[in-house]
């Protein structure tokens, strides 16, 4: 009876382990990526930190616009899941490893601080290319 306990229990977490797989994972530049975990209400912008296609967030949950140029990222986020609001971030994109990318993330603004920030870093041209149509 303890047998058939350990190898069910066995199951149960060897389903568990590969059951965690992104069903997005899209190299957006660089090591930065767009990243879903099981739903994509868990849509991030995560950084690759190994080969292994490991990343961390750097703009967490729920990404659902994004634009780049070769100098930074543009998102836009519905915070916990909460489509009334919009935030948005300018990530500045690092060419080099870091184990910080997430160091000179400008972020959350409102959309008048965001038009401003652009204005001030010569990005306003920049565009949302990329939306999410689930999250709108």
């Amino acid at each position: 009876m303890k047998t058939d306990f350990k190898i069910l229990i066995t199951l149960v977490l060897i389903n568990l382990f590969f059951s965690c797989n992104d069903i997005e994972n899209n190299k957006i530049i660089g090591r930065y990526y767009l990243v879903a975990v099981d739903t994509k209400d868990n849509m991030t912008i995560g950084y690759e930190i190994d080969e292994n296609g490991n990343t961390v967030d750097v703009v967490g949950e729920t990404i659902f616009s994004i634009g780049n140029n070769d100098k930074y990222i543009i998102a836009k986020q519905h915070p916990s899941r909460n489509k009334n609001i919009v935030n948005y971030f300018i990530i500045p994109i690092y060419k080099d490893f870091t184990y910080s990318p997430e160091k000179g993330l400008i972020g959350p603004l409102s959309l008048n601080q965001f038009e401003a920030k652009r204005k001030e870093l010569n990005i306003s041209n920049l565009a949302f290319e990329k939306n999410i149509n689930d999250f709108k």
